[in-house]
């Protein structure tokens, strides 16, 4: 019997770009800040727009114009470095809501100039490094994959990349990549 202790709810989304993505740009929703377990009330209404995916961003952040959209008021201000300088820029306390309704609740993000982008919020490593993040290229198509919580490390290098061997190894014999556990289970998960 499974320690249901232990059990962690999973939340993850996959969105397939048409040919190699230079950015990426996945659909997104923002709140005002919510958690619907403890609310009566009727949940605010979402905003839809578009979040640019940015590993370089240390925090996220939503455009002026998604601001004024969702009648955000600030709650501080913050100094902030981008490519034109260094400023103060309003914060914000938000839900972001990501494909396929993985909520992220109570989000502070800072404003950015409507100039920034083709996208109404920037998605950075506050939000990142919450899970896991994948992106591959394969077959000349983009495909950028998340969830929530992190699973396990995710090692190209431990991954066998040659798969042609794997169709001799029976379902239930140890795994080749040598991590003791039965094929079925790690990398037979993949086929």
């Amino acid at each position: 019997m499974q320690d249901q202790s232990k059990l962690v709810e999973v939340k993850a989304f996959t969105t397939k770009f048409n040919g190699i993505a230079r950015q990426l740009v996945t659909p997104i929703k923002l709140s005002l800040p919510f958690l619907p377990q403890n609310s009566t009330g009727t949940p605010p209404s979402l905003f839809e727009t578009t979040a640019l995916w940015d590993t370089g961003a240390t925090n996220s952040v939503i455009t002026e114009a998604s601001a004024k959209a969702l009648n955000l008021q600030p709650v501080s201000m913050t100094k902030v470095s981008h490519a034109g300088g260094e400023g103060l820029a309003n914060v914000y306390l938000i839900n972001i809501y990501l494909p396929n309704m993985v909520a992220i609740p109570f989000v502070n993000v800072t404003e950015c100039s409507d100039t920034a982008g083709n996208f109404g919020a920037i998605i950075g490593m506050d939000i990142i490094t919450l899970g896991d993040l994948s992106i591959s290229n394969y077959d000349h198509k983009t495909t950028l994959s998340f969830r929530i919580p992190s699973l396990e490390n995710i090692d190209y290098v431990k991954m066998k990349t040659n798969t042609a061997h794997l169709a001799k190894v029976g379902r239930n014999d140890l795994c080749p990549c040598g991590s003791g556990k039965k094929f079925k289970y790690c990398h037979g998960r993949f086929q």
